[in-house]
């Protein structure tokens, strides 16, 4: 069970939005998925669930158990919401939660051994941390392996995302317990030099603690939770759900790179040869061999399917892909530099899912990116 905290102390970063639309889209793969809402403000609460109704009981209820009652715990909480995505609610009496148990033994554990209850139940726990540093938020971090750190493009949230480490290092020194931190930038627009600067601070200075995908700005997703719903649920044409679809298929992908050891490649090409016999298998992406970069999609339901990219002006006449089994095929002779590229797949554009390189196209949606460094050499960056 993988178990991840969406936290920030600054509030409006797209924390909750965040929350709920990653819950969602894990679900829509089949992966048993519980929304913890952590913050008293509830909004998750609300933004996830179309029945308003006031839920019998609350993360409240968790934290705060009644001595003369039989204990209560995940289990009791939790109700299904969406096929394979339940809710764990929150209303405004779990800001009481920090007094009442203050002094008490064990209470930063709390979340930890509830969500050990349910390892057997959930495929991914994801917990909507409130925006604050406090019980509540060290709660969810303690219990959780991993930390997605959303952040809207500007020069606070920039200068507040060295707190956000600072405190995870606290955490590590004072309990031993390790988290693996992301950054998720949101809100984002692109249109300026500044929005730009900020997105390429993230990537030079934190390698490997960001997110490829980036979450531009749609008020789609405000009108989404509105009316209780994710983005997958209400809209799919729109930058909010091409951009939580990715952001899911990326954090899929970190688990399918981590179960086989970063060697994860796609099953049609299992059996190319190791780079000794000439081939470059690559962990993500295309593939490069002496013949070019082999490019690939598992479209096996498509009736037609075409690469397009800079490398040819974007153009999808005469870029026609070949069918292989499950998949489709395209060899392009590419000179060493950095290149963006799209499939469309029976008329419909999409990135490839299986490169975690992808950058937001002036035209809405992502635009999957390849390295080519030498002529059999390719890096996603």
């Amino acid at each position: 069970m993988r178990t991840i905290a969406v936290v920030n102390q600054k509030g409006g970063c797209g924390k909750t939005t965040t929350s709920i639309n990653l819950s969602a889209f894990l679900a829509l793969q089949q992966k048993k998925v519980l929304l913890v809402d952590m913050d008293p403000q509830g909004h998750a609460t609300l933004g996830a669930s179309p029945d308003s109704a006031q839920p019998s009981r609350t993360m409240y209820d968790l934290f705060i158990q009644d001595k003369d009652r039989q204990a209560i715990g995940l289990r009791d909480i939790a109700y299904t919401i969406h096929e394979n995505l339940d809710l764990a609610p929150a209303d405004i009496l779990l800001s009481a939660v920090p007094e009442r148990l203050r002094g008490a033994a064990g209470r930063e554990d709390i979340l930890s051994r509830v969500f050990a209850e349910v390892n057997d139940r959930y495929d991914y726990i994801v917990v909507d941390c409130p925006p604050s540093v406090g019980l509540l938020t060290f709660n969810a971090v303690n219990a959780c392996s991993e930390a997605i750190i959303p952040m809207d493009p500007s020069f606070f949230s920039l200068h507040g995302i060295g707190k956000v480490l600072e405190t995870f290092d606290v955490l590590a020194k004072e309990t031993g317990h390790r988290v693996t931190p992301r950054v998720l930038v949101t809100l984002y627009y692109g249109r300026t030099p500044f929005v730009k600067a900020v997105l390429e601070e993230i990537r030079n200075h934190l390698p490997g603690q960001y997110f490829q995908t980036v979450v531009r700005y749609s008020v789609k997703l405000a009108e989404a939770a509105s009316h209780g719903q994710p983005i997958a649920h209400y809209c799919k044409h729109c930058a909010g759900f091409e951009d939580y679809r990715a952001l899911g298929a990326e954090v899929l992908r970190q688990q399918e790179a981590e179960v086989s050891d970063g060697e994860y490649v796609p099953a049609e090409l299992s059996a190319a040869p190791s780079n000794g016999n000439g081939w470059t298998v690559l962990a993500k992406g295309p593939v490069t061999t002496p013949d070019g970069v082999v490019f690939t999609l598992e479209a096996p339901d498509a009736g037609r399917v075409q690469l397009v990219g800079d490398f040819n002006g974007w153009a999808p006449e005469g870029s026609e892909m070949e069918p292989s089994g499950r998949c489709w095929k395209k060899v392009v002779k590419l000179d060493p530099g950095r290149y963006q590229y799209r499939f469309v797949v029976d008329g419909q554009w999409q990135n490839d899912p299986l490169n975690v390189s992808a950058e937001p196209s002036p035209f809405g949606g992502q635009n999957s990116v390849v390295v080519l460094a030498g002529p059999t050499e390719a890096s996603w960056n």
